[in-house]
């Protein structure tokens, strides 16, 4: 992994991506010029997340987008936009959702600990695949949701009693981050079709490369 991190951008993808972590850099550094420890703490929690996706065998673009994904939701939380705008934390909790749930998936494909969204040999397995992997995304973005609604639990209790928390809201959000993980885990489970079912069917693989 630590090799991957260190290797030179090639491809436009590559350089696409590697952009996207620049953008984060430079965001950190004005999050620490004109922003609070909140915001730096954000930030940095973006790096690390976009940083270990370059580790990672995937399609450049969908790093990129993951990357500028991640970016979107720290700057609205640092330009206070969930509270100007009402409906904004539902697409941002759609998008970002779906885009970790499916990176989390990638990464412990990558360590062994889930199966890899492939296409098998095995008779049966690919189809197999092609239904588990939607199921374990989805598990993993309602587990992300949660995460995220307790951390707005923990920062409207001790950091910011602005920030929007109640029932309604954390039903809504998870909902959506819900629903962006199982579509998220749909495209993932693609990549499982053995080739002559993808070629059939024109799915393009959007998340793994093979």
């Amino acid at each position: 992994m630590i090799d991957a991190l260190l290797r030179r951008p090639s491809g436009a993808g590559e350089f696409f991506a590697d952009a996207v972590r620049l953008l984060c850099v430079f965001s950190l550094a004005a999050a620490v010029l004109w922003y609070g420890p909140v915001d730096v703490a954000l930030f940095l929690l973006v790096l690390m997340g976009i940083l270990i996706s370059r580790c990672l065998d995937i399609s450049r673009v969908f790093d990129g987008i993951y990357g500028l994904t991640l970016l979107a939701a720290a700057w609205s939380s640092v330009l206070n936009l969930y509270a100007r705008v009402s409906w904004w934390d539902l697409p941002v909790h759609f998008a970002a959702t779906g885009v970790i749930a499916a990176m989390t998936y990638l990464l412990l494909a990558r360590l062994g600990a889930v199966p890899a969204p492939a296409p098998s040999p095995v008779p049966g397995r690919s189809l197999a695949l092609r239904i588990a992997v939607p199921v374990l995304v989805l598990a993993l973005g309602l587990a992300v949701s949660v995460l995220w609604e307790l951390g707005e639990w923990w920062g409207n209790a001790f950091v910011d009693g602005s920030i929007n928390v109640g029932y309604q809201d954390t039903m809504g959000d998870l909902a959506a981050g819900g629903l962006g993980a199982l579509l998220a885990g749909l495209a993932l489970g693609k990549a499982s079709r053995p080739p002559h079912r993808r070629q059939e069917a024109g799915a393009e693989e959007t998340f793994s490369r093979r």
